[in-house]
């Protein structure tokens, strides 16, 4: 089945959120900052999220998290690559307080540091998002777990469907990137997990996907891998 995806634009540094509707199953992912404009648009569509997805650990992909299980009174799984989940739980603080002073903005991580729960699902290289039609791939380089999630058909009314182009009932595929790969750029590896060369050999990996698949990145508008690999 197809998957509807949107897209929230959060935070100070312009994380991208995404609300993905997969199989019935309501995904949310990289929820970075702006809990209340989150959670103001599920309720706005009356959407009930099961479970979030990172495509990595790092606190700006993750630190709404704390803010929407309290707004929710609830708390739901939290699926990550076991390469990161280093990130979250128990070591989450002292993980995320070293990769913002090697990136030299420690005031993001005083500002935005809540403790994070631990990852009750490890995704796996070329298995699916439980209970959905989007597929994991393992793309390290920005750090040692990124992922890329592969959906092969969205929707009409995702984000930027009508917008590249497609007609009602044409065939599109998208994949959600994180900070692997943006619209005239890679992601940065100057982290104490990063490793160019693997940057280097995940984004030979998704050049092998079509040209006019949608890439949306964890920052910065959406693109195609043609223009960005091609």
């Amino acid at each position: 089945m197809a998957s509807t995806i949107w897209r929230l634009k959060v935070g100070p540094i312009g994380e991208n959120c995404y609300i993905a509707e997969s199989e019935g199953k309501i995904i949310l992912i990289d929820p970075g900052a702006d809990p209340e404009k989150i959670d103001n648009f599920v309720r706005y569509k009356q959407l009930k999220p099961s479970l979030i997805v990172l495509t990595h650990g790092h606190l700006d992909h993750t630190a709404a998290i704390p803010d929407l299980f309290e707004l929710w009174g609830t708390e739901l799984p939290i699926a990550i690559h076991p390469e990161d989940a280093c990130y979250l739980g128990k070591e989450s603080e002292e993980t995320n307080r070293l990769l913002f002073e090697a990136i030299r903005a420690p005031s993001y991580f005083r500002a935005s540091w809540k403790p994070l729960p631990a990852p009750e699902i490890l995704l796996i290289d070329g298995t699916m998002v439980p209970g959905t039609s989007l597929q994991v791939l393992h793309t390290p380089g920005h750090s040692k777990g990124s992922i890329c999630l592969y959906e092969p058909e969205l929707k009409a009314g995702s984000y930027g469907y009508e917008e590249e182009g497609r007609e009602q009932g044409t065939s599109c595929s998208c994949i959600i990137s994180g900070d692997t790969l943006f619209r005239d750029g890679v992601g940065r590896t100057d982290g104490p997990d990063s490793d160019i060369y693997a940057l280097e050999a995940s984004l030979r990996k998704l050049a092998r996907f079509s040209p006019d698949t949608l890439v949306y990145p964890g920052h910065g508008p959406r693109t195609t891998i043609g223009r960005e690999l091609g």
